[in-house]
């Protein structure tokens, strides 16, 4: 009489799982089975799946192949051998509990089978288990040590092509990467995600995966070191990559600081119309500036201090000697001096800084494990480090006033390119941002007409 048993087939990207594929595993275990007199009423297979300690992957088939022995509806679980089905402890004396409570018998291809029922079972099961936890997290980190080397030798990491560049990460795809330049630029001249979505839909430009655009893949575009010609391990940088980049390194961190900016406002629904709102300030109280209803004499919607109602000047009169100011300014023959922002960083400088304090915690930590510096020590050394390094990135949030002044300065004309429809209102708001400061005083209601001294412009060097 035949046992009623359950196979399981599992493959993996381990050595093991590469080496052993499915159809190796089913033949053999045909042949364990004919060999120990079973007979499968159930195959589970999980493909592509880790059972490793550090492995967050669900296996469906594992879990319900357990739920079914509980249920009795097999005597014997067969896989090739005991790391195919677990390599974490933890599920081993789920594995012990399965023979213990429900009767369930292990048969492995290439590891001996044991009695889990008795002691001396459960001790080699466990020390097999332990075995396998520290081959597989031996693993991890030769893995761990590959990819990081590879990340701070400037090397490609491998996985899904990257847009803009070929299936080597090494050489650029001129159409993909005019694509990238237009992305950085379109946002850093004030147009939303969703503008640069809509944009890709309308031109036809598809993802390396031929999926549609969407707003969090463009935002992770925009993230992306790489494109500055980075090289980044876990999310953080970690040395210069060994191919051309797409944009500047200071125009990938104008970038990022931007979208990575919690005050800055994604919603369609609440963003500003008005070219003021949100920039100008109050000069009584400091206070922010919104537009909200009407008044003087003509009923004309007013700018007002959101908190306490300091001022009120008439909208429209504001935005048009903004706008008249700005564009005479630009359209002077020295409007290029502009572009210099005297504030901006060392961008090198500090990529450079930032390599140098990343080697510093490397080394504190070989160190510590190499016993030649103590825990005290190494939280000293990692905590001033760190301090450094939170300094160097709030420097590298500097935002670049070029990208957003780089329409104008040079212009034919200068009005025309400040009304286009393609500058929109996001362009001409991240202008007045870059070039000036406005504070709006009390007054400028309309009673009496414009005051050009209620609207205070302040030019940012």
């Amino acid at each position: 009489m035949t046992t009623r048993a359950a196979k399981y087939l599992r493959i993996s990207s381990d050595r093991e799982g590469l080496e052993l594929g499915i159809t190796r595993q089913d033949e053999d275990l045909d042949q364990l089975a004919a060999q120990r007199n079973l007979t499968y009423v159930a195959e589970f297979f999980d493909n592509d799946t880790g059972a490793s300690t550090r492995s967050t992957k669900p296996r469906p088939d594992y879990k319900q192949m357990l739920s079914d022995a509980k249920e009795g509806k097999f005597e014997v679980i067969a896989a090739y051998t005991t790391s195919r089905l677990t390599r974490r402890p933890r599920e081993h004396e789920d594995l012990i509990d399965l023979a213990e409570k429900y009767g369930i018998r292990f048969e492995y291809v290439r590891s001996p089978s044991f009695d889990l029922t008795t002691a001396q079972g459960r001790r080699i099961a466990r020390t097999l288990a332990a075995q396998d936890a520290g081959e597989s997290e031996e693993i991890s980190e030769r893995v761990t040590r590959a990819g990081l080397d590879r990340a701070r030798k400037g090397l490609n990491h491998g996985g899904r092509r990257c847009f803009g560049y070929e299936t080597d990460g090494l050489r650029l795809i001129p159409a993909e990467a005019a694509e990238v330049k237009h992305i950085f630029t379109k946002f850093l001249a004030g147009k939303s995600l969703g503008w640069i979505v809509r944009d890709l839909h309308a031109r036809g430009v598809q993802t390396v995966t031929g999926s549609p655009w969407v707003t969090n893949t463009v935002r992770g575009l925009l993230m992306r070191p790489r494109y500055a010609g980075l090289s980044e391990y876990r999310g953080d940088v970690v040395g210069e990559g060994q191919w051309p980049a797409i944009v500047s390194e200071q125009v990938y961190q104008a970038a990022r600081s931007l979208v990575s900016d919690p005050k800055r406002r994604t919603s369609t629904g609440n963003r500003a119309a008005y070219l003021l709102s949100g920039i100008a300030t109050c000069a009584v109280c400091g206070g922010p500036i919104t537009s909200t209803g009407v008044g003087g004499s003509r009923k004309r919607p007013l700018y007002r201090c959101r908190a306490g109602y300091c001022v009120g000047v008439v909208r429209e009169w504001a935005d048009q000697y903004t706008t008249e100011e700005i564009v005479g300014r630009l359209s002077r023959p020295d409007a290029d001096e502009l572009l210099v922002d005297h504030h901006a960083p060392d961008f090198n400088a500090l990529a450079g800084e930032e390599r140098a304090l990343r080697e510093i915690l490397d080394g504190a930590a070989v160190d510590y494990a190499d016993k030649l510096i103590t825990r005290s020590q190494l939280r000293i050394i990692t905590e001033r480090t760190r301090a450094k390094l939170e300094e160097v990135a709030r420097l590298q949030q500097h935002t670049s006033r070029a990208p957003a002044l780089a329409r104008l300065v040079g212009a034919k004309d200068v009005r025309a390119e400040w009304e286009s429809e393609d500058f929109g209102l996001d362009g001409r708001r991240m202008a007045v941002q870059a070039l000036v400061t406005v504070r709006l005083h009390p007054g400028g209601s309309g009673r009496h007409g414009f005051d050009p001294s209620k609207v205070e412009i302040v030019w940012k060097d």
